[in-house]
């Protein structure tokens, strides 16, 4: 194995690692600031509204990360009722299938690409604060979009090429 491919799969390993890591402070973040919430709005009668803005803007940043870790694992929430029902017994034409939406999502992303590269940058030139959480730059998710297309655009790019390298070799079983 030469040194450049080694170092893509080091790389590779490192941004999934710094994914997961995202991920899950997210989740623990998250449910401990709906359970502040619940507690002080329910039980200690005080309605303390900027915990539920901030977990609101905790969820989009890590649920956009979540995007990019759900493509790197090969998953989606797309109905496969076309693959389940013409597809199921033909395992090359379903990896071909795999190929296509793979490119046609590849497609997609890159032409929305430069929209969101724009998008943040002038998020970044002019920040904007939330309305309850003052201290909270919502400028940060706007720039999440970009950040996580890209991650998003690798993860596919790394399964389309295995899809590819599989289909050439006729290992299509181990799909």
């Amino acid at each position: 194995m030469n040194y450049l491919s080694l170092l893509v799969k080091m790389l590779l390993k490192v941004i999934a690692e710094i994914e997961n890591i995202i991920c899950i402070i997210g989740l623990w973040l998250i449910s401990i600031l709906i359970f502040f919430s619940v507690i002080n709005r329910y039980f200690l009668h005080l309605g303390i509204m900027w915990i539920d803005d901030f977990a609101l803007y905790c969820f989009i940043f890590f649920a956009l990360f979540a995007c990019a870790v759900t493509t790197r694992e090969n998953g989606h929430t797309a109905v496969d009722i076309f693959r389940q029902k013409y597809l199921a017994n033909k395992p090359k034409a379903d990896m071909i299938y795999s190929i296509l939406l793979r490119v046609i999502s590849i497609v997609f992303l890159t032409i929305f690409l430069p929209t969101t590269w724009k998008f943040m940058l002038r998020a970044m030139k002019y920040p904007q604060y939330g309305t309850l959480v003052r201290w909270v730059n919502t400028s940060w998710l706007q720039s999440t979009v970009f950040v996580s297309m890209v991650l998003i655009l690798l993860h596919l790019f790394v399964l389309l090429v295995k899809d590819v390298e599989k289909l050439k070799r006729g290992s299509i079983a181990d799909r």
